[in-house]
């Protein structure tokens, strides 16, 4: 699906979040992670890994480096032993409106290059493909 152009935009984004977030460790999922826990905190583990497109070790591992980093506290489940909570930290709060927003920049550069009616279309497509696909594997599930 993903044509050469599609190709491009992901390395420039790509590149766009290293410039502005690597240094801090958060270029990429670790940024992704943060972003959606201090959104949704307190937030069960299982809960983050249900929000993400990631496998559980994927989210595991990057939770690690996040709480080594001191950006967020992981605490035991009062509810459940086995499972975790997770929490941003200050640093973790501040470090997070800096993903958001250079997400929020990101959009701006690409979106300037559509009129209303344009940005309109592309989510419609987007919103279209997304049921497809999700609707595909609803289907697959369900055998």
């Amino acid at each position: 699906m993903l044509n050469e152009y599609e190709h491009l935009l992901n390395k420039y984004r790509t590149r766009f979040f290293d410039e502005r977030l690597a240094a801090r460790g958060l270029a990429g999922p670790p940024g992704f992670y943060l972003l959606k826990i201090a959104s949704l905190a307190p937030v069960r583990m299982n809960a983050v890994v249900d929000e993400t497109p990631f496998h559980k070790s994927h989210a595991t591992r990057n939770v690690t480096r996040l709480v080594e980093a001191g950006l967020i506290l992981k605490t035991v489940d009062p509810e459940d032993q086995r499972g975790f909570i997770l929490e941003a930290t200050p640093a973790g709060t501040e470090a997070a409106a800096s993903v958001a927003d250079t997400l929020a920049d990101w959009d701006a550069l690409v979106s300037s290059a559509l009129d209303e009616k344009e940005k309109a279309s592309l989510a419609e497509i987007t919103r279209k493909m997304y049921l497809r696909v999700k609707n595909h594997f609803d289907e697959e599930n369900a055998r």
